[in-house]
């Protein structure tokens, strides 16, 4: 059985969905941004990051949310979470998450920890500036691939690249850039679809996330 250690709505979603799409049995250990769970000796062991996710499967013992992801679909071959191993189209979901996990994901971090990345209030408000500029570039890269017509990133096939997009989308919409999202009318729609989903409300539910595409 898997065990799942999470925060909600963080960069844990994405593994809590692709869990309950695969059906598989899990445990949920929620932890606390401000309780000092993420700090405690047993968790650095199996996390030294102070961040979610960790995954525990056996002996193995996994951190960073899109290697995890990729490892639960793997886990199931035949649950279609990815395209078969050597084929081009899992070439190109390697390709989309990890662009989205290097570049979309990395930089929202300037907006959500501006902090860390300047010395000065007024250095931090540009860094978060930054941010967005450089997260809307990167997003609506995402919605000129879908200008063609594809209904998902990889083709006819939705696979776990949809649910890290997902994720994402929601911090990009707690950014502030609901306007910005809605300009990038391939990419909206896909997000509206993606939220209209049994395991995505599930999960939804579970981490008591409200949806943010769908009313």
């Amino acid at each position: 059985m898997f065990k799942l250690f999470y925060l909600p709505d963080t960069a844990s979603l994405a593994p809590h969905i692709i869990l309950n799409r695969l059906g598989a049995a899990h445990e949920l250990v929620k932890l606390g941004k401000n309780d000092g769970s993420l700090e405690a000796e047993e968790y650095l062991k199996l996390n030294p990051n102070r961040r979610v996710p960790t995954l525990i499967d056996g002996d193995l013992v996994l951190f960073e949310s899109a290697a995890i992801c990729m490892h639960l679909a793997d886990s199931d071959p035949d649950s279609g979470l990815l395209p078969p191993l050597g084929s081009a189209k899992r070439a190109v979901a390697y390709k989309w998450l990890v662009f989205m996990t290097n570049s979309i994901q990395a930089d929202m971090m300037f907006y959500f920890y501006k902090e860390r990345f300047a010395k000065t209030p007024e250095g931090a408000e540009e860094v978060k500036e930054v941010g967005i500029e450089r997260v809307t570039t990167f997003m609506s890269r995402l919605d000129d691939a879908l200008s063609d017509g594809r209904p998902y990133l990889c083709g006819g096939q939705k696979t776990i690249v949809e649910d890290y997009l997902l994720m994402l989308g929601r911090w990009y919409m707690q950014m502030g850039q609901e306007e910005n999202l809605k300009s990038m009318a391939h990419l909206y729609a896909l997000l509206c679809v993606l939220e209209d989903d049994h395991y995505v409300k599930a999960t939804y539910e579970a981490e008591g996330c409200s949806p943010l595409f769908i009313d």
